[in-house]
Parts: structure tokens; C-alpha cells; sequence
């Protein structure tokens, strides 16, 4: 799994998966609960 970490209050709460190139303030994240939910499922 590939993206950049969202750290809050010192703990990671999510990733940015996708930046938008013209507007970089502009993405899509996932939270780390749903990640770690996805991946109990494997």
C-alpha cells in the first residue's frame, strides 16, 4: 500500500492516496480504520 501518512495529535489517522497535480491541496485519503479493516479481510 503506497501514500502518504496523515498524522493527528502525534498518531496516524490515514494516508493521502491521491494528490491532484494541478491543485495539490485537492486529493483522496483513506482512513487507517478502513485500511485495517481491507486488510483483516485478506
Amino acid at each position: 500500500m503506497s501514500g502518504s501518512p496523515i498524522i493527528q495529535d502525534g498518531k496516524i489517522i490515514g494516508a493521502v492516496t491521491h494528490a491532484i497535480v494541478d491543485n495539490v491541496s485537492n486529493g483522496y485519503g483513506i482512513f487507517i480504520t478502513t485500511m485495517l479493516e481491507e486488510g483483516e479481510k485478506e
